[in-house]
């Protein structure tokens, strides 16, 4: 039997973790929070389930939806109805993205951009795109498109109206970036998707299907080491040694589930995986959970803000949670979770606790109505770790990592090795555990 050190508990160190676990490794996973899952948690709050990070899981997600069926958990994941809004012109405008008709009804959208989407951007994803997967981009063909930034190439083809009604509620919505500072591969590549795609959420919030990974590693033997903090790891020819303040502990191998740049702070590398390691970009933020005593009246889960007028000065999304799941909020009342615009994020996530409601809350009043007044409970949460930002040339970038140059008995897994999304984290661990797999079965 083999031991395995996983170092954090996300989605990618679960998926590493379960994969090891299953195969007859001991394996110990050590997350520095209270509960493993990264950006699937959930917290409680006023007898409301808020899910402060990831909000939805798509169909093509299909090592997430594997493991979830491997740990008996795939009755957790429900269907969504995927409708959305888009604000425009002071109001909400419903709309589905991943369907064609919805977006060509919506009145969202301009009538002369959705000409063009029909007449040039659905074709284009539809011939020059068909092989680009959005879970492996840079498996797919994505190099090819990856030299200019989706505001360059959206501005040139389609017109700043795409940048701006499109791509930057998208991709700040979902994954907290800017058109400007975004391959144009990654984001076609999530277009491509949009065209046959269907939503799903966890019942009783994300935190529950974390939690059935969890409960499925132990059960195949595995340990879940909780508020443990790693300071070090360090990789020999005949072992790993984990060092945290109780003390150091030695394993067979290792794999360092963490951002790229604590996995540089933990480990001894050589200077070209160092230097490969910094140029993964991320960006930190945070997202508002407001409890209200009153139920805000949608027909639609999400709503989108361009940044070209208020609210989106403040804001890029905010997800109304009982349309998402109706387990979540009790009857009579809502919770919405908002995400402040990309531009404010960083600053926001550095500041007092304080200020963050001070900004986002007057965001939500023009939205939505009397937030700030009928509001039982407002809790910001700290993402530190932030969203992996595939800048134009990442995934040129990306071909050039070497696992092989890593310390033998050493795995790295992240989504910035493969997707800035769940499943790219999901698909990471998983290699990592194959890379351990491959190793004999004990260091000594």
């Amino acid at each position: 039997m083999r031991s395995v050190a996983v170092i954090g508990g996300g989605p990618s160190g679960l998926a590493a973790a379960w994969r090891l676990a299953k195969s007859g490794d001991r394996v110990v996973v050590y997350e520095r929070r209270a509960v493993v899952g990264g950006g699937l948690r959930s917290d409680v709050v006023d007898g409301v389930v808020i899910d402060p990070a990831v909000q939805l899981i798509g169909s093509n997600y299909r090592s997430t939806f594997g493991l979830a069926s491997e740990v008996g958990a795939r009755s957790l994941l429900v269907r969504t109805a995927g409708r959305d809004a888009l604000w425009r012109a002071e109001r909400a405008h419903a709309i589905a993205y991943g369907s064609a008709a919805s977006m060509a009804a919506s009145t969202a959208l301009p009538a002369l951009l959705k000409l063009r989407l029909a007449a040039k951007y659905l074709p284009f994803l539809v011939t020059r795109c068909r092989h680009l997967d959005a879970n492996d981009p840079a498996g797919t063909g994505g190099v090819g498109f990856d030299r200019e930034s989706i505001a360059v190439w959206g501005t040139r083809e389609l017109g700043e109206e795409f940048v701006e009604s499109m791509a930057y509620p998208f991709l700040g919505a979902y994954h907290g970036g800017v058109p400007e500072r975004t391959s144009a591969a990654f984001y076609h590549a999530l277009a491509r998707v949009g065209l046959d795609v269907r939503l799903f959420a966890v019942r009783g919030g994300m935190g529950r299907l974390s939690a059935a990974v969890g409960a499925a590693i132990v059960e195949h033997g595995g340990t879940l080491r909780t508020d443990v903090e790693v300071q070090r790891v360090v990789a020999e020819s005949a072992g790993v040694t984990v060092m945290t303040v109780a003390g150091a502990e030695r394993y067979d191998a290792a794999v360092v589930a963490t951002p790229a740049a604590a996995a540089s702070r933990l480990l001894e590398l050589r200077s070209a995986q160092r230097s490969w390691l910094s140029g993964v970009e991320s960006a930190p933020t945070l997202s508002v959970a407001v409890v209200l005593s009153r139920r805000i009246r949608v027909d639609w889960f999400g709503l989108a803000f361009p940044r070209t007028a208020a609210p989106g000065d403040r804001i890029v999304a905010a997800c109304v949670l009982h349309e998402k799941s109706a387990d979540l909020v009790p009857a009579g009342r809502s919770a919405i979770v908002a995400y402040p615009a990309p531009s404010l994020a960083g600053q926001l996530a550095a500041s007092s606790a304080e200020e963050a409601p001070g900004v986002v809350l007057p965001a939500l009043d023009m939205a939505f109505g009397d937030v700030s007044g009928t509001a039982d409970v407002v809790k910001v949460y700290r993402h530190a770790e932030g969203h992996t930002q595939f800048w134009p040339g990442y995934i040129g970038h990306l071909l050039r990592f070497e696992a092989e140059q890593l310390p033998r008995r050493i795995a790295l897994a992240g989504d910035y090795l493969v997707a800035p999304t769940v499943e790219g984290a999901v698909i990471s661990g998983e290699r990592a555990a194959e890379r351990v797999l491959r190793l004999p079965d004990r260091a000594g």
